[in-house]
């Protein structure tokens, strides 16, 4: 492994005796918009650019995403780049925020009801990242069912909201498939990206609103969903709505484009 793991509780003893410490905050720019550790900043290319120019390759980096997963990764990748002062914070900024709290550390194994459902899934009982042959893995499987109670603890126990299966659908997506608006919403407030775009290029948004989903489709608007992505074949949110209550609802907050004609 080419990083450290810094639990959160160490974080602060760290920044006193590295006074140049670098805080990388991979979330999206909203989530970041919400909360954030004083002095982090977004890992963008003009970012690593100018440390690998200044040659700051030697200078101690924590990073972290929402809940320590991703960031791993990101670790790796600057490990590769030969950055070699490397530390993911543990659990994310949802440890940080437990840290502050003083909650009780996550759990680190499945409850006895998880492990059962995930061998009847034909899942390893304690591989919440494993995947099927389409790519589906535990939370994307259980979002699709409703299985909220299931999904929570799947992503206490560390589940990525964001890892998609073979056609770029990820969890949320299986949650506006089911169409429970409490769990689109608590997989929302997990980092769930709300945007993804699928190989087709639909949204959740385009999905809800070809669906009549409207409910799910309202709490999608309020996350910040972009309701002028495209699919492949060129048709936005309010070009896909199937129901009236979703079209006068779409017609409500877009500027409606003009209509296609059909040759």
């Amino acid at each position: 492994m080419n990083y450290q793991d810094l639990p959160p509780a160490q974080l602060a003893a760290l920044r006193e005796a590295e006074p140049d410490l670098l805080l990388l905050d991979t979330r999206d720019a909203a989530t970041r918009a919400r909360g954030q550790l004083e002095g982090a900043e977004a890992p963008s290319d003009a970012l690593i650019t100018q440390l690998l120019r200044t040659r700051q390759r030697q200078r101690p980096i924590v990073v972290y995403c929402y809940r320590g997963n991703s960031s791993k990764d990101f670790c790796q990748l600057l490990a590769g780049l030969g950055f070699t002062r490397l530390y993911n914070l543990v659990g994310g900024w949802q440890g940080w925020e437990a840290h502050l709290a003083g909650q009780a550390p996550s759990p680190t194994a499945p409850s006895p009801a998880l492990a059962q459902w995930m061998i009847d899934q034909g899942f390893p009982p304690a591989a919440i990242h494993a995947r099927q042959d389409s790519g589906m893995n535990p939370l994307m499987l259980a979002a699709l069912q409703g299985r909220r109670p299931l999904v929570e603890e799947l992503l206490a126990l560390g589940a990525d909201p964001n890892h998609v299966n073979d056609d770029l659908h990820h969890a949320l997506w299986f949650a506006c498939v089911h169409g429970d608006p409490d769990l689109v919403s608590l997989l929302i407030r997990a980092g769930g990206k709300v945007n993804n775009q699928n190989v087709n290029g639909a949204t959740c948004a385009i999905y809800a609103a070809s669906t009549g989903k409207l409910e799910v489709l309202q709490r999608l608007v309020a996350a910040g969903a972009n309701l002028d992505l495209e699919t492949s074949g060129g048709y936005n949110a309010l070009e896909s709505a199937s129901t009236l209550p979703v079209l006068r609802y779409l017609r409500g907050i877009t500027t409606e484009r003009p209509v296609r004609s059909v040759a």
